[in-house]
């Protein structure tokens, strides 16, 4: 080999040599790599060893198949004892998906709440919401709102009552409680009584007859509300002797027959109408200003003389008649409350012993006061008036509910008493429960809250809360973790595609290793070689150089 051959050869070896070696030096950084993302995945690993699930483990089994999730909160069934758990925030306002929370709107619930319990009629707008965007059936939507709405479930209350109902105007409630109502109300007069009272029916005047078949009378609510003259019951009174205000006779009236016929009346009534309680404070409100009709305000304890100072100072109607007995009855229809006879002067007098009461219009008066109640105490007609007014008086001031124009209308809400599954009446209690604590505490919304992790990350970092019925019916605000059913476990499932993820992962770097391992072990023997062939070519090189200078020293 010459010399420029030997030395070119020489700087091939040397670049060669180089190269390899750098590619050494790469491989062994990507092998270093290799080992910290090995680290890293080992690490993983590690942590997710320690994953949790939160679960609803409601028979305290420890079974963990029921991931807690909003959907079990939300959904009545035997997990939540057909009773919401609700998801709430720090303000107690309770977190809705997007689709209760349309029903919500639906329903016209602002999001800070109502701070009190509305309407049947909004409650009934949020059911109809809830089947609009899918979370019950049409099915089940028309028998919860068939049912009374259960103001009181999630405040204290029991389950809604199993009747459906039906609604109508007040013709068609006086002929639901002719089919459906059989109680009459018994009016006896003690005929010992001394007093001269009589019980006029079916638009008689006479009141002469002093027999004993004016003395009872058994009578029926619908007849009562009806507004047919020939359905007119009137208790006709004077003074045993005839010269002086009937006014002992209005107090044994009073203590003996009117407050069981209120009682009567109401009971009849509330026996068809919904009874919730709303409308309760509606017949109470009625009763108490019936009364006040009725009593004057006065004390029924007071004697005889008391009570007829107190009458006789009241404005009466004015007559010139002789005796009131042909006319008493009849002039008391057209007049609320007691009616008695005075003289043109306004004194009482011999001539003027008699009065009368209709005990129609103190029951149409009774159903109105109810009505005023529940359509709003204050409301008004296109007039500006009273929709709705009683006073005593003339039957012609008062605006009656059983008027036939149809400004007076209302529309009632009767229970029809069918029969209603055990199912159907847990998940009316459920959804009116929910209702309920939606218009009293407000509520947000959060399309996350479906995710169960999101979900079990903010109830676990403080962000959310649970809350769910006590054994006194009412709601109480608690963290997860005071919830004796909801239990954090490990989550195996996690912790299985964990593994597998490590082992899988693992794998490929091992193999990546291995691959590096084998090219650096190829690169340290060419090196080698490059290494032993560079000295061979050295050494030959410096041979023919020493060849050369001892030629031409010769």
């Amino acid at each position: 080999m010459g010399l420029a051959a030997g030395q070119a050869r020489l700087l091939s070896i040397t670049a060669r040599k180089s190269d390899c070696e750098f590619q050494s030096m790469r491989l062994s950084h990507q092998k270093i790599a290799l080992s910290r993302e090995l680290s890293d995945l080992s690490n993983e690993y590690e942590n997710s060893l320690d994953q949790t699930k939160l679960v609803y483990d409601y028979y305290g089994t420890g079974d963990t198949s029921n991931p807690l999730s909003y959907n079990l909160l939300m959904t009545p069934s035997a997990l939540n004892e057909y009773m919401p758990i609700t998801v709430t925030d720090s303000m107690g306002r309770v977190t809705l998906d997007s689709k209760y929370a349309a029903a919500a709107r639906a329903a016209g619930i602002p999001q800070e709440g109502l701070g009190t319990l509305p309407s049947e009629e909004t409650r009934n707008k949020f059911i109809q919401g809830l089947c609009d965007n899918g979370l019950i059936t049409s099915t089940l939507s028309s028998t919860i709102q068939g049912l009374p709405y259960n103001q009181s479930a999630g405040f204290g209350g029991d389950i809604t009552t199993s009747t459906t109902v039906v609604t109508g105007n007040i013709n068609d409630l006086v002929s639901y409680l002719k089919e459906n109502y059989t109680d009459q109300y018994h009016l006896s007069i003690d005929s010992s009584s001394g007093h001269d009272i009589k019980i006029l029916s079916n638009g008689s005047s006479d009141i002469s007859d002093s027999s004993d078949e004016n003395k009872s009378a058994d009578i029926n609510i619908w007849d009562l509300l009806s507004t047919d003259d020939e359905d007119q019951y009137n208790i006709w009174f004077q003074s045993p002797d005839g010269k002086r205000m009937p006014t002992d006779a209005m107090k044994y009236v009073n203590d003996t027959m009117m407050s069981d016929f209120l009682d009567w009346i109401e009971d009849s009534l509330g026996s068809v109408l919904i009874t919730d309680t709303a409308s309760q404070q509606a017949f109470d409100k009625a009763r108490s200003q019936i009364e006040s009709i009725l009593f004057g305000g006065f004390d029924q304890s007071m004697s005889a003389d008391d009570f007829r100072t107190d009458y006789t100072t009241e404005a009466g109607h004015k007559r010139n008649s002789d005796w009131a007995r042909e006319w008493a009855a009849l002039y008391g229809s057209d007049y609320v409350g007691y009616m008695y006879v005075k003289n043109t002067q306004n004194r009482i007098n011999k001539n003027n012993g008699a009065g009368s009461i209709n005990l129609n219009n103190i029951a149409q008066a009774f159903l109105t006061l109810f009505v005023k109640g529940m359509d709003g105490w204050s409301k008004t007609n296109a007039a500006g008036e009273e929709k709705y007014y009683v006073t005593s008086g003339a039957l012609s001031e008062n605006r009656l509910v059983t008027n036939t124009d149809l400004k007076y209308s209302y529309t009632y809400t009767m229970k029809t008493g069918s029969s209603v599954s055990s199912d159907d009446l847990a998940q009316s209690t459920f959804y009116d429960t929910l209702f309920n604590q939606i218009c009293a505490n407000g509520w947000t919304e959060n399309n996350n809250i479906n995710d169960n992790e999101y979900l079990q990350e903010m109830l676990q970092s403080g962000m959310l809360y649970i809350t769910k019925a006590k054994e006194d019916g009412y709601y109480y605000q608690g963290n997860y973790a005071t919830d004796s059913y909801i239990k954090v476990v490990s989550d195996e499932t996690a912790i299985a595609q964990a593994e597998a993820k490590y082992s899988s992962e693992k794998a490929k770097l091992n193999s990546k290793e291995e691959e590096l391992d084998l090219k650096m072990k190829n690169l340290d023997t060419e090196i080698s070689s490059l290494s032993t062939e560079y000295e061979t070519v050295k050494n030959t090189i410096s041979k023919n150089i020493e060849k050369s200078f001892k030629r031409y020293n010769a």
